[in-house]
């Protein structure tokens, strides 16, 4: 590609960090593409227009966005009907220069994917009803080819509560590991869900802050609640965290970062019955589900786990959850653009109730 030209669509960080990594290998970025084009003006010494500034349709448009907000068939049609002849996908994109661009989230490198694949295609009889198919293969089609067109739309509706599975019945006995601010714990008693027990399980220290604030405003009128500032993992300890990214936060994969509790579930809840554990936990949840194996042995709660922050757990976490041989049903729900907010759910042929 050297000595190649080029436009990038996206003048945020994505944007800078692929108009950095094409520069290193040869290639001019003559402009920006951003529809914050007038606030922005240019960016590193670099132009940005607006879709219908950038007239010259012949130069190939590579997209530098990646985020659960940004749905790629969009701006692939933006692109395309500004006249651009040739648009570059960041996945396709990554594919090229996965050693500079690094692993993020499930997009990985391509070989590192399909190392996978008697796994991958096991992992399709995983899934209980034909949706759950469908969007497991699309989501592997997108991985592995960066064409938008085979994304799945995403599911709305209650967070870890599609309307097209069934529903549990009675009082909601809640783990919720990742709680963030308590947004999913709000989003579900603003819809109605009568929570009775609340467990909530996040490291960061200003997320927890303000998950202890949103509680604390209740008063006497909260549910009974347990609020653990730890992360969660296959056993009790510590462990190393890079906080101070919201809900992005994480467990330190280099060593780095401060030290915060690391809880099993199993412990933390001493034998405690929830109905239902969520885990969206930045990469950890296999970890995560394995310190919560006597509870999901003793109470068969509702699972609800991320799937997409590791490419390995769409199909790795479906076979774990199997391999309990508790008759678990599982179904696959995108919640969120471009392979994001991707959950795995497991219900309990006998569903408590609370």
């Amino acid at each position: 590609m050297s000595g190649a030209r080029v436009a990038v669509y996206g003048a945020g960080n994505a944007g800078r960090n692929v108009s950095r990594v094409l520069r290193e290998s040869g290639v001019r970025v003559t402009h920006f593409i951003d529809v914050r084009s007038a606030a922005l003006g240019e960016l590193d010494g670099i132009p940005v227009l607006s879709p219908a500034e950038a007239h010259d349709t012949a130069l190939p448009v590579v997209i530098a966005v990646f985020n659960r907000d940004a749905d790629p068939r969009v701006i692939h049609a933006v692109l395309r009907g500004a006249g651009a002849q040739h648009v570059i996908d960041y996945v396709a994109l990554h594919a090229r220069f996965a050693r500079e661009l690094g692993d993020q989230y499930w997009l990985v490198a391509q070989p590192a994917l399909r190392c996978h694949a008697e796994a991958i295609r096991k992992g399709l009889d995983e899934w209980h009803d034909a949706s759950s198919r469908e969007h497991y293969a699309r989501l592997l089609a997108y991985r592995l080819t960066g064409d938008p067109s085979h994304l799945p739309d995403p599911v709305g509706g209650v967070p870890y509560r599609p309307s097209d599975l069934p529903q549990p019945t009675g009082a909601a006995h809640f783990v919720d590991g990742g709680a963030f601010d308590g947004d999913t714990a709000r989003a579900w008693l603003d819809a109605g869900i009568t929570v009775e027990r609340y467990w909530g399980f996040e490291p960061d220290p200003a997320n927890f802050a303000a998950l202890a604030r949103w509680w604390t405003a209740f008063g006497a009128a909260a549910p009974t609640h347990s609020l653990v500032q730890a992360a969660l993992g296959a056993e009790d300890g510590t462990v190393r965290f890079d906080s101070g990214a919201g809900e992005a936060s994480r467990i330190s994969g280099e060593g780095s970062g401060p030290t915060v509790a690391l809880r099993a579930l199993d412990s933390a809840l001493a034998r405690g019955t929830p109905t239902e554990i969520k885990l969206d936990i930045e990469g950890s949840e296999q970890e995560a589900l394995e310190g919560a194996r006597e509870t999901i042995g003793l109470a068969r709660p509702r699972l609800a786990t991320c799937v997409y922050h590791r490419p390995e757990h769409l199909w790795s976490i479906p076979a774990w959850i199997s391999g309990l041989g508790m008759g678990y049903t599982l179904h696959l729900r995108p919640h969120a653009h471009a392979g994001f907010d991707v959950v795995a759910y497991a219900i309990s042929p006998t569903v408590r109730s609370g």
